[in-house]
């Protein structure tokens, strides 16, 4: 498990939210980490991930996808959220 900033792009705009983030068999499991703020709920199935993108924004790194529609953007802010994601999606990128 790890916490981290999800930035998330739907139909309806652009979103922040606060998450823990856990790998269950072939699934990413996105929930908040506290549901006072925004919550949210998702599972994104790692087989059907789209334009697997890994970078560097100024000085921190970032991991972003497209899944179903929407656009996920994780951004390390020094709690080695970008290693942690890169282990669970790099086979991914493999595969596509």
């Amino acid at each position: 498990m790890m916490n981290g900033m999800l930035e998330l792009t739907d139909r309806l705009g652009l979103d922040y939210y606060f998450v823990s983030l856990v790998t269950n068999n072939e699934t990413l499991i996105i929930r908040s980490l506290n549901n006072y703020c925004k919550p949210i709920d998702k599972t994104v199935e790692l087989a059907e991930i789209e334009g697997l993108t890994f970078g560097t924004e100024g000085e921190l790194d970032f991991i972003c996808f497209d899944y179903e529609k929407e656009h996920y953007h994780f951004i390390d802010y020094g709690n080695h959220l970008v290693p942690f994601l890169s282990d669970i999606l790099s086979p991914v990128s493999v595969s596509h």
